[in-house]
């Protein structure tokens, strides 16, 4: 019987913030002994990592080096072992997201012997395994403690200071709209829909940090990178910022409200004397359809015709969808053979279309409730810090991290963001977010007398 109450004790120390001492005392148990040093070791490379992916510096050093330095390759793979070894595989699934975003990898898996082009196909999905998906588990799996959740979001922070910064050397005005020289991004489109997400954590910099130098240049940078979207001329982007505006409103305190609103005054005043013509007329067709710019009525159609296809092709695949990264082939083809016109070969520019026509409705499913549970793991802990006084730098951490991802998951509706690393990151945040933030609350709770 005795044996049996130690175990029972010893037990309850583990799932318990409180645990006993020799001399009868108490101690809080501190969730950042979870893996040891190798789990310390591990989160700073996995940091690393995502500092990396998010400001796209290991693209921008091989641009200018000239050089393939595998950066990626040199934090990402002991980082990867960090999270194996350190326990962060079980981590990662104490969160809905993980699981719906695993389900989606079962079923890109699972179709892949149905597939159009089964190469192609098995290149996509080995690519997004070893380079996008493990983001999830990275962050999810490896930031435990709240003061980690803080330099994770300082990471995300500094990234996004980086990435302002490169749009700024590395300007490249494609047909007088504002992209970048270098990166995966560097079309303007698809490097607005980057910054979307990356900005809101120097709004965090602003809003949380002490150093009034720090705030000030946060606030600065998140300026100019909101122009940077605007002048990229991506009229996707535009909706995400108004959406991402709109949340702002909504959720914002009423002093931010005040602040932004005064803000946006001044800045439909300044900005369209400093955008690039071309970009503000792509931004002005968005708001009126009367007498559309240059090439905006060609791309609109194109882009309602690919939008038209995907929709069509989801519905005729349902199970499996074309297979992975095969819709640009598949739209080439049938256009030839069964409208005898010469394809456009390109992708659906929509990634939840994406999803649903290259894998099938219940990879949609899955891609969507992915994106959905990480944001309501957020708000449900968005509402809890709002409730607790002592916690207002939870609400404000939340409510950033929401901020991003409404942009950024309006912005890829115009986007082929399926399968990148963004979302599966995201939702590795919300994980570790939430699940800190729970063991903070309880910790703030606690009476220190």
């Amino acid at each position: 019987m005795n044996g049996g109450t130690n175990a029972s004790a010893r037990a309850a120390a583990v799932w318990s913030p409180m645990a006993a001492r020799a001399d009868g005392t108490t101690r809080v148990i501190q969730a950042s002994d979870e893996g040891g040093p190798m789990r310390s070791l591990a989160l700073l490379l996995g940091l690393s990592l995502l500092f990396l992916r998010m400001s796209m510096l290991h693209q921008i050093l091989d641009y200018v080096t000239g050089v393939p330095l595998r950066l990626l390759y040199i934090v990402g793979i002991p980082a990867l072992l960090g999270v194996v070894v350190a326990g962060g595989i079980q981590r990662a699934f104490r969160g809905r997201p993980t699981l719906y975003w695993v389900a989606f990898v079962g079923w890109l898996i699972a179709g892949l012997p149905f597939s159009s082009w089964r190469g192609g196909s098995a290149l996509w999905l080995m690519n997004y395994l070893r380079a996008d998906f493990i983001m999830l588990f990275i962050t999810a799996g490896l930031v435990v403690t709240w003061k980690e959740c803080r330099w994770l979001m300082y990471t995300m922070g500094w990234a996004a200071a980086v990435t302002v910064l490169s749009s700024r050397i590395f300007n490249n005005a494609l047909n007088g709209r504002i992209g970048l020289e270098v990166g995966t991004v560097k079309n303007p489109d698809d490097f607005a829909g980057h910054l979307l997400l990356v900005l809101p954590f120097l709004l965090w910099m602003a809003l949380s940090s002490k150093s009034p130098v720090l705030r000030v240049g946060a606030i600065l940078a998140a300026g100019y990178g909101v122009y940077v979207i605007l002048a990229s001329g991506s009229r996707g982007a535009f909706v995400a910022l108004i959406a991402a505006a709109l949340f702002y409103l909504v959720r914002g305190t009423a002093r931010q409200r005040i602040a932004f609103l005064a803000t946006a005054s001044i800045a439909m005043m300044v900005l369209p004397a400093l955008l690039p013509q071309r970009s503000l007329n792509r931004l002005r067709s968005v708001i009126s359809s009367s007498g559309p710019v240059e090439d905006t009525a060609e791309s609109t159609a194109s882009r309602r015709y690919l939008m038209d296809l995907g929709i069509k092709v989801a519905f005729q695949h349902p199970v499996f969808g074309i297979g992975q990264g095969q819709f640009a082939n598949y739209e080439g083809i049938n256009s030839r053979v069964v409208r005898g016109i010469h394809g456009q070969y390109q992708e659906v520019h929509n990634s939840y279309i994406a999803a649903a026509s290259e894998c099938g409705l219940p990879a949609f499913f899955f891609f969507v409730a992915g994106v959905l549970s990480s944001f309501r793991l957020l708000n449900s802990t968005f509402r809890q810090a709002r409730l607790r006084p002592e916690c207002q730098d939870i609400k404000t951490a939340t409510f950033c991290i929401m901020l991003a991802m409404v942009g950024f998951c309006v912005c890829i509706a115009f986007l082929n963001f399926t399968y990148f690393f963004y979302l599966p990151a995201m939702a590795g945040i919300s994980v570790a977010v939430y699940n800190a933030a729970q063991e903070e609350f309880r910790l703030r709770s606690v009476d220190p007398s």
